[in-house]
């Protein structure tokens, strides 16, 4: 015959209430569990850097295909097009990562993020 669900669900939460106490008793408590909005944002950010990275790669490459048809020098404006929105878009990267995305100009995110960090002084 088999156990009724009440009876399981009965000894599975005196075994996690044991399992805890144990736990407690050698002092390895767990690590606390990630929330899943924390684990959405992660998720987000990973999303937002490959977007940027291959944005910025592909209207770079655009605008250098562009001046190569304007000038007719190929394909030396796509190349020097494509490395320059390369750059642009690990630079993008690096500014969201360190988290200076926040505003317009990276001198002022830069001086913002240092006023955060930095306690004031007394004169």
């Amino acid at each position: 015959m088999a156990p009724s669900d009440n009876d399981v669900s009965q000894r599975l939460k005196d075994l996690s209430s044991r399992v805890r106490a144990a736990r407690a008793e050698a002092g390895m408590e767990p690590a606390p569990r990630p929330a899943r909005v924390a684990m959405s944002d992660r998720m987000g950010l990973g999303f937002r850097i490959a977007i940027e990275l291959v944005v910025c790669t592909v209207v770079g490459a655009g605008m250098g295909y562009g001046i190569d048809a304007w000038l007719g020098s190929r394909p030396f404006g796509m190349v020097i097009g494509l490395g320059f929105g390369f750059a642009a878009g690990v630079m993008t990267i690096y500014r969201v990562v360190k988290g200076l995305d926040e505003a317009v100009g990276l001198g002022r995110a830069s001086r913002e993020r240092d006023a955060k960090t930095t306690p004031p002084t007394e004169d």
